[in-house]
Protein backbone atom coordinates (compact mmCIF):
# COMPACT_ATOMS: atom_id res chain seq x y z
CA UNK A 1 0.00 0.00 0.00
CA UNK A 2 1.37 3.44 -0.87
CA UNK A 3 2.20 5.90 1.89
CA UNK A 4 -0.22 8.46 0.45
CA UNK A 5 -3.06 5.93 0.34
CA UNK A 6 -2.37 4.94 3.96
CA UNK A 7 -2.33 8.58 5.09
CA UNK A 8 -5.62 9.25 3.29
CA UNK A 9 -7.22 6.24 4.98
CA UNK A 10 -5.85 7.14 8.43
CA UNK A 11 -7.06 10.72 8.16
CA UNK A 12 -10.39 9.62 6.68
CA UNK A 13 -10.94 7.26 9.61
CA UNK A 14 -9.98 9.95 12.10
CA UNK A 15 -12.42 12.39 10.48
CA UNK A 16 -15.20 9.81 10.54
CA UNK A 17 -14.55 9.07 14.21
CA UNK A 18 -14.33 12.74 15.25
CA UNK A 19 -16.60 14.68 12.87
CA UNK A 20 -18.79 12.02 11.28
CA UNK A 21 -18.97 10.60 7.77
CA UNK A 22 -21.23 13.28 6.30
CA UNK A 23 -19.35 16.13 8.01
CA UNK A 24 -16.06 15.85 6.12
CA UNK A 25 -15.05 16.15 2.50
CA UNK A 26 -12.06 15.30 0.36
CA UNK A 27 -11.12 18.97 0.73
CA UNK A 28 -10.58 18.39 4.47
CA UNK A 29 -8.20 15.55 3.64
CA UNK A 30 -6.34 17.37 0.87
CA UNK A 31 -5.87 20.47 3.03
CA UNK A 32 -4.58 18.46 6.00
CA UNK A 33 -2.23 16.32 3.92
CA UNK A 34 -1.15 19.11 1.58
CA UNK A 35 -2.17 17.20 -1.55
CA UNK A 36 -4.60 17.87 -4.37
CA UNK A 37 -8.12 16.43 -4.37
CA UNK A 38 -7.14 14.60 -7.57
CA UNK A 39 -4.59 12.59 -5.57
CA UNK A 40 -7.35 11.39 -3.24
CA UNK A 41 -9.60 10.55 -6.19
CA UNK A 42 -6.74 8.54 -7.71
CA UNK A 43 -6.84 6.13 -4.76
CA UNK A 44 -10.52 6.51 -3.85
CA UNK A 45 -12.66 7.67 -6.79
CA UNK A 46 -15.62 8.25 -4.45
CA UNK A 47 -16.15 8.83 -0.77
CA UNK A 48 -17.95 5.49 -0.72
CA UNK A 49 -14.72 3.80 -1.90
CA UNK A 50 -12.88 5.46 0.98
CA UNK A 51 -15.51 4.55 3.58
CA UNK A 52 -15.67 0.96 2.37
CA UNK A 53 -11.87 0.62 2.43
CA UNK A 54 -11.71 2.04 5.96
CA UNK A 55 -14.31 -0.45 7.16
CA UNK A 56 -12.58 -3.37 5.45
CA UNK A 57 -9.35 -2.37 7.18
CA UNK A 58 -11.15 -2.18 10.53
CA UNK A 59 -12.66 -5.62 9.99
CA UNK A 60 -9.23 -7.00 9.18
CA UNK A 61 -7.76 -5.40 12.33
CA UNK A 62 -10.56 -6.84 14.44
CA UNK A 63 -10.02 -10.34 13.02
CA UNK A 64 -6.26 -10.06 13.57
CA UNK A 65 -6.83 -8.92 17.16
CA UNK A 66 -9.19 -11.78 17.98
CA UNK A 67 -6.92 -14.34 16.28
CA UNK A 68 -3.94 -12.95 18.19
CA UNK A 69 -5.77 -13.24 21.51
CA UNK A 70 -6.70 -16.84 20.71
CA UNK A 71 -3.16 -17.78 19.68
CA UNK A 72 -1.76 -16.20 22.84
CA UNK A 73 -4.15 -18.25 24.96
CA UNK A 74 -6.10 -15.35 26.46
CA UNK A 75 -8.96 -16.57 28.60
CA UNK A 76 -12.42 -15.08 28.14
CA UNK A 77 -11.93 -12.36 30.78
CA UNK A 78 -8.65 -11.25 29.24
CA UNK A 79 -10.22 -11.15 25.76
CA UNK A 80 -13.20 -9.14 26.96
CA UNK A 81 -10.90 -6.83 28.93
CA UNK A 82 -8.74 -6.23 25.84
CA UNK A 83 -11.83 -5.51 23.74
CA UNK A 84 -13.28 -3.04 26.25
CA UNK A 85 -9.95 -1.25 26.54
CA UNK A 86 -10.26 -0.31 22.86
CA UNK A 87 -13.26 1.79 23.87
CA UNK A 88 -11.47 3.22 26.90
CA UNK A 89 -8.66 4.31 24.54
CA UNK A 90 -11.17 5.79 22.07
CA UNK A 91 -12.71 7.76 24.92
CA UNK A 92 -9.31 9.05 25.98
CA UNK A 93 -8.64 10.12 22.36
CA UNK A 94 -12.10 11.73 22.17
CA UNK A 95 -13.10 9.54 19.23
CA UNK A 96 -16.17 7.46 18.59
CA UNK A 97 -15.74 3.90 17.44
CA UNK A 98 -16.19 3.43 13.70
CA UNK A 99 -19.52 1.60 14.17
CA UNK A 100 -20.88 4.27 16.50
CA UNK A 101 -19.78 7.04 14.20
CA UNK A 102 -21.21 5.52 11.02
CA UNK A 103 -24.38 4.12 12.61
CA UNK A 104 -26.32 7.41 12.60
CA UNK A 105 -25.44 7.87 8.92
CA UNK A 106 -26.38 4.35 7.85
CA UNK A 107 -29.24 5.47 5.61
CA UNK A 108 -27.02 7.93 3.76
CA UNK A 109 -24.12 5.52 3.18
CA UNK A 110 -23.49 3.90 -0.18
CA UNK A 111 -24.42 0.25 -0.48
CA UNK A 112 -20.87 -1.13 -0.24
CA UNK A 113 -20.05 0.97 2.83
CA UNK A 114 -23.34 0.00 4.44
CA UNK A 115 -22.66 -3.69 3.72
CA UNK A 116 -19.23 -3.48 5.38
CA UNK A 117 -20.72 -1.67 8.39
CA UNK A 118 -23.30 -4.44 8.80
CA UNK A 119 -20.56 -7.04 8.36
CA UNK A 120 -18.36 -5.44 11.02
CA UNK A 121 -21.22 -5.12 13.49
CA UNK A 122 -22.21 -8.75 12.93
CA UNK A 123 -18.62 -9.95 13.37
CA UNK A 124 -18.27 -8.11 16.67
CA UNK A 125 -21.60 -9.33 18.06
CA UNK A 126 -20.91 -12.91 16.91
CA UNK A 127 -17.46 -12.85 18.49
CA UNK A 128 -18.82 -11.41 21.75
CA UNK A 129 -21.65 -13.97 21.76
CA UNK A 130 -19.22 -16.86 21.34
CA UNK A 131 -16.89 -15.39 23.98
CA UNK A 132 -19.74 -15.03 26.47
CA UNK A 133 -21.08 -18.54 25.75
CA UNK A 134 -17.62 -20.02 26.22
CA UNK A 135 -17.00 -18.02 29.39
CA UNK A 136 -20.34 -18.99 30.87
CA UNK A 137 -19.70 -22.68 30.11
CA UNK A 138 -16.43 -22.41 32.06
CA UNK A 139 -18.10 -20.47 34.93
CA UNK A 140 -15.95 -17.47 34.12
CA UNK A 141 -19.03 -15.36 33.33
CA UNK A 142 -22.48 -15.46 34.87
CA UNK A 143 -25.50 -13.78 33.32
CA UNK A 144 -29.15 -14.48 32.63
CA UNK A 145 -30.61 -15.04 29.19
CA UNK A 146 -29.16 -15.62 25.77
CA UNK A 147 -25.52 -14.76 25.13
CA UNK A 148 -26.42 -12.87 21.95
CA UNK A 149 -28.63 -10.51 23.98
CA UNK A 150 -25.85 -9.91 26.51
CA UNK A 151 -23.33 -9.39 23.67
CA UNK A 152 -25.63 -6.84 22.04
CA UNK A 153 -26.12 -5.10 25.38
CA UNK A 154 -22.38 -4.88 26.03
CA UNK A 155 -21.60 -3.66 22.52
CA UNK A 156 -24.43 -1.12 22.68
CA UNK A 157 -23.21 0.13 26.06
CA UNK A 158 -19.69 0.66 24.74
CA UNK A 159 -20.77 2.34 21.50
CA UNK A 160 -23.43 4.44 23.23
CA UNK A 161 -21.14 5.20 26.15
CA UNK A 162 -18.68 6.92 23.83
CA UNK A 163 -21.48 8.95 22.28
CA UNK A 164 -23.06 9.96 25.60
CA UNK A 165 -19.71 10.84 27.19
CA UNK A 166 -19.01 13.14 24.24
CA UNK A 167 -22.30 14.96 24.84
CA UNK A 168 -22.17 15.03 28.64
CA UNK A 169 -18.44 15.63 28.98
CA UNK A 170 -18.30 12.68 31.35
CA UNK A 171 -14.67 11.70 31.75
CA UNK A 172 -15.35 8.60 33.86
CA UNK A 173 -15.67 6.07 31.04
CA UNK A 174 -13.89 3.50 33.19
CA UNK A 175 -16.99 3.26 35.41
CA UNK A 176 -18.89 1.87 32.41
CA UNK A 177 -16.10 -0.64 31.94
CA UNK A 178 -16.31 -1.62 35.62
CA UNK A 179 -20.10 -1.93 35.41
CA UNK A 180 -19.86 -4.35 32.48
CA UNK A 181 -17.25 -6.45 34.26
CA UNK A 182 -19.21 -6.46 37.54
CA UNK A 183 -22.37 -7.54 35.75
CA UNK A 184 -20.62 -10.64 34.39
CA UNK A 185 -19.01 -11.88 37.60
CA UNK A 186 -20.14 -15.31 38.79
Amino acid sequence: MSVTREKIMELGESLIRTKGYNAFSYQDISTELGIKNAAIHYYFPTKENLGTSILKTNIQRFEEMTDNMQSRGFDEWKQLDSFIKIYVKSHREQKLCIVGSLGPDVYTLGESTKAELFKMTEKIITWLTNLLDSGRAKNIFAFEGEAVNKATTIFSALVGGLQISRISGNTDFKSLYMSIAEDLKP
